[in-house]
């Protein structure tokens, strides 16, 4: 376990590294968004293997209830995701600029944060939200998803790797 730690946060680092620009960021969101459109069924069917499994295991009404994906759910993400297109890109702003008394200038620019972890329980929408959100803002992100929802997580996470390749 150890070991799948270190190769996925050294894969994060290069792909870190690798800088986009805006335009390249919204079109790898927009075909993200269409391949979530395209393979709905798919979504649906893969999530409904997670709702199975987490009522045989007794997993609570309301955490199950979260895990459900249906067509609306789905509309929900890729309007999510639109909307993160919509966003202006967050990275290389100059926030402020000021000349110091011996002449240096000097500017405050934003940049990404690096890497970032993320944990949470079952929420499928989760997956696709914090992926598109730190895309967006250039960081690159490693996600653990709740146990109940590893084929709903899977498949979205699947569609991004597979976006982020037309790139």
């Amino acid at each position: 376990m150890k070991n799948l730690l270190i190769n996925i946060g050294k894969k994060s680092k290069k792909a870190f590294i690798n800088k986009l620009s805006s335009k390249k960021k919204d079109k790898v969101l927009k075909d993200y968004y269409h391949l979530i459109e395209k393979n709905r069924k798919l979504i649906i069917k893969e999530n409904k293997k997670d709702v199975k499994n987490a009522i045989k295991k007794g997993i609570k009404d309301n955490l199950i209830k979260r895990l459900i994906l249906d067509d609306k759910k789905i509309s929900n993400i890729i309007n999510s995701i639109k909307n993160i297109i919509k966003l202006k890109d967050p990275t290389n702003i100059v926030l402020e600029k000021w000349r110091r008394p011996n002449g240096l200038n000097i500017s405050k620019i934003s940049i990404p944060i690096g890497i970032i972890g993320v944990i949470y329980e079952s929420r499928p929408n989760v997956t696709s939200d914090v992926a598109s959100l730190c895309f967006k803002s250039g960081n690159t992100v490693i996600l653990k998803g709740g146990t109940e929802a590893f084929n709903s997580n899977f498949i979205l996470s699947k569609l991004f790797r597979k976006s982020l390749q037309k790139k």
